[in-house]
């Protein structure tokens, strides 16, 4: 008898559907994709909430000091959603402000060229969960799209997940902005440090607030000191300004009363001149 082919298909075999198809190929590349990827495991418990709550899908904002993978996490996580079909595609948003004196200028190129400095910690949350060049062909393909916030008026973010990196540098109307643009299917994760804020009137600690006086559908995690893991050498640092910090303020509550009025002058001071 002859052997047949080793994907010969009988006439009576049911051909799959189209959308079976899709999920087919879509577990096909996932699986490919993630052969070698180290799994990602948290860290701390405030980590772990994290993961957790942006496992389930839930909106997340992530507030807390440099080196607690606020945004490698998301990153990582949005690129897995994406490789395995349950987003159409991811969204990076940044507001692209340095403090003045680093400032570098105008900077050449198309948007996500001008952007690529502020997005590196983004991106290597991605690079840690595809390769590059399935990085590459979805950037081609427009399923990892940048986006500058002067770009987002009038856009429905449908079926994605959305990041907003360095949220501390958005103000108030940035803010109302990019989180009024989530559409259906989608999540949105925003993260910031108050610690480094680089603009006069960042409107993240106010956006925070709203979320938890008005209800709104939108977890908030918070990160501490103790939740630095980028290295130990980061960790000190960080504990140590931390620290610094506190005594600084603490100095200041109990500081003379003319300390803190310092540059003012009242008529009573003035007749000892």
């Amino acid at each position: 008898m002859e052997q047949q082919p080793e994907f010969f298909e009988y006439p009576d075999s049911p051909r799959p559907s189209k959308s079976q198809a899709r999920k087919a190929r879509r577990a096909k590349r996932a699986s490919a994709s993630g052969a070698g990827i180290s799994p990602l495991v948290p860290k701390t418990p405030n980590q772990r909430v994290y993961i957790d709550s942006l496992r389930r899908g839930e909106n997340v904002f992530g507030v807390g000091p440099a080196g607690t993978g606020k945004t490698y996490i998301p990153a990582r996580l949005a690129a897995r959603r994406l490789l395995d079909g349950t987003i159409s595609k991811i969204v990076i948003c940044r507001v692209a402000v340095s403090a003045p004196k680093h400032a570098l200028g105008f900077l050449p190129g198309k948007i996500d060229q001008k952007l690529a400095p502020w997005l590196v910690p983004v991106f290597d949350g991605l690079r840690a969960e595809m390769s590059a060049t399935t990085l590459d062909k979805l950037r081609q393909e427009n399923r990892i799209e940048v986006i500058a916030f002067e770009h987002l008026r009038g856009r429905s973010l449908q079926d994605s997940c959305i990041i907003l990196d360095e949220a501390q540098n958005a103000n108030i109307a940035d803010l109302k902005l990019f989180l009024t643009r989530i559409g259906e299917n989608s999540q949105v994760v925003v993260t910031g440090d108050l610690d480094q804020i680089d603009v006069r009137d960042s409107g993240l600690l106010h956006a925070l607030y709203l979320a938890e006086r008005y209800n709104v559908p939108m977890r908030v995690v918070r990160f501490d000191e103790s939740d630095v893991v980028r290295s130990a050498f980061t960790k000190a640092w960080v504990m140590a300004f931390a620290a610094e910090d506190d005594t600084s303020a603490a100095i200041l509550d109990h500081a003379p009363a003319f300390l803190h009025n310092a540059g003012t002058v009242t008529k009573s001071d003035e007749s000892d001149f």
